[in-house]
């Protein structure tokens, strides 16, 4: 999990779902809004429960999401918050091939 300070808190995720620009991918889409006025980059992830029925599911995906993200964090420029809105197909995924797709899906950045 990420830490405290690189999550979104709730006033920020409405605020980026109201805001935010939406780029599609093939497993996902993100939203991402730009401040630049901020320290950090924020991001967090949305597994819907409607596909992913079970909770150890929806946990596994997020815990390798944010695996992922803590290994290219300071790549990541810190204007950027950034949701993430994982698809089911995400599941047929290993970990090599998600870390490619969520690298190159930032690297626009």
């Amino acid at each position: 999990m990420l830490s405290k300070e690189k999550r979104i808190n709730t006033i920020l995720f409405d605020e980026i779902l109201k805001l935010g620009n939406k780029r599609y991918f093939k497993y996902f889409y993100i939203l991402v809004l730009e401040n630049d006025k901020q320290k950090n980059s924020h991001i967090a992830f949305v597994v819907p429960k409607k596909q992913f029925k079970k909770a150890i599911d929806r946990n596994n995906i997020k815990r390798k999401c944010s695996g992922i993200i803590k290994d290219i964090y300071l790549n990541i420029p810190s204007s950027l918050n950034i949701i993430f809105f994982l698809k089911k197909e995400i599941e047929e995924l290993n970990f090599q091939e998600l870390q490619s797709e969520i690298t190159n899906s930032l690297n626009d950045f």
